[in-house]
């Protein structure tokens, strides 16, 4: 079934691409996460114009699905069928046992042709060109480039994209701008790391996983208690909020009510961070960006922008923030806790044999209740909500609840179009 799911989606006519309200040339792209390929199609199906994914080796999010060799060229097919870049991700940092391994694995992929490939190390440049990639080189906000002298140095080195360092202030993009006229990235939406620019030991520390190779505990996120020195094993919980005390944690990144500063300063790409969130996080934060690019700078954001702010409250995340160097507005620390307001459930993936939808679900659904639906933004908002008349599993037998990861035949009060995500509020 999941064969026939991928294949079903390969089949998805062009027409989820948003038409822009303004020129694609004054809108920088939206660049998005894909954990794996099923998430890829569901980022370019809701309006990326590129996506960024990595192999089974060598990328900073080793415990996502990621993708295997199959994955890839699909991807690269699906994307280019689709006028969707490609952004192959090579962006951990090798040790000196890591350069061999390395050396193999870009041997398996230099028949992919990625628009580009991302990474932090420039041996790995070197690798790359080695074994013959043509690829652009996209290099990582991990490189920490923060001013245009480090611009010129990677631009002279071959880099045709940097992907600023997420401490840059957009005063300084602009100047950036100004005296390179480079081409740069930034990151717009997603979780922000406690280290600079991502570049954490207290991982490998704790748990014996190096975040700078891809295996990242999220250890900043643990719970702690505080000990006093005369007073070992007596710990003192330090409470905050329930789930957890996360003394090193730090809320999460949102620009969207800034568009407009950085897009002025001439950002040539904004990017979601989320490797291993769901298809819902994916598709909803696309399709928000990339409508909100269109309009950055118009009399028409402005009244687009609680719409906007809904949304995006509406995928987990963690209390937002827009303000990188004084996110607690100097009120001292504040508990971290994850912000949750609606259920992903699933999506439609098709018409059912027999007649209805048919539905990927992620959580239960209820035969009898209502749904929210999210779709792409084309000429302007669609969602809607419907209602579960019937369901039939697998076996075509009725039954009144949908299991979770399972597909199902559903009868709508209304049919859905394809691909339509849906959501329960909580």
């Amino acid at each position: 079934m999941y064969d026939y799911l991928l294949a079903h989606l390969s089949l998805y006519i062009d027409d989820c691409h948003m038409s822009d309200q303004v020129s694609t040339k004054k809108r920088p792209e939206i660049i998005a996460p894909a954990g794996n390929l099923e998430k890829l199609k569901f980022a370019v199906l809701y309006g990326a114009d590129a996506v960024y994914f990595g192999g089974e080796q060598h990328n900073l999010r080793i415990r996502s699905d990621n993708f295997s060799r199959d994955d890839i060229a699909e991807a690269v097919r699906f994307c280019r069928e689709r006028g969707a870049r490609t952004v192959f991700l090579m962006n951990s940092f090798l040790h000196e046992k890591d350069i061999q391994p390395a050396r193999a694995y870009l041997s398996e992929i230099r028949d992919f042709r990625f628009d580009a490939v991302m990474v932090s190390d420039p041996g790995m440049m070197l690798l790359i060109r080695e074994a013959g990639i043509e690829s652009d080189i996209h290099l990582s906000t991990q490189m920490s480039t923060l001013n245009h002298l480090a611009v010129k140095f990677w631009r002279d080195a071959g880099v045709a994209r940097i992907v600023l360092a997420r401490e840059a202030t957009a005063d300084e993009i602009r100047a950036i701008k100004e005296q390179t006229g480079a081409a740069v990235e930034v990151f717009v939406h997603g979780a922000l790391c406690i280290a600079y620019s991502g570049r954490c030991l207290l991982s490998r520390y704790l748990a014996g996983r190096d975040a700078n190779r891809g295996d990242c505990a999220q250890a900043c996120r643990w719970r702690y208690s505080l000990v006093e020195e005369k007073r070992p094993g007596e710990p003192l919980e330090i409470i905050e909020h329930g789930p957890c005390t996360e003394i090193l944690s730090s809320k999460d990144l949102c620009l969207v009510g800034r568009l407009d500063e950085y897009i002025a300063a001439g950002v040539d790409a904004l990017k979601i961070e989320g490797r291993m969130k769901s298809i819902y996080y994916t598709a909803n934060t696309v399709r928000i960006y990339r409508h909100a690019a269109s309009l950055a700078g118009t009399a028409e954001f402005a009244n687009h922008l609680p719409f906007y702010r809904e949304e995006l409250d509406l995928v987990s995340h963690r209390p937002y923030t827009d303000d990188l160097f004084n996110e607690f507005g100097g009120n001292g620390f504040a508990p971290i806790p994850t912000v949750k307001k609606a259920l992903f459930l699933g999506y439609k993936a098709g018409t059912a044999p027999g007649g209805g939808s048919l539905v990927k679900t992620f959580n239960p659904v209820y035969r009898g209740e209502t749904l929210d639906a999210i779709f792409p933004i084309t000429d302007g908002k669609r969602d809607c909500s419907f209602t579960v008349k019937e369901i039939f599993d697998d076996e075509d037998r009725g039954i009144d609840m949908a299991r979770p990861y399972s597909f199902c035949r559903v009868i709508f009060d209304r049919e859905p179009d394809d691909y339509a995500i849906f959501r329960r509020r909580l």
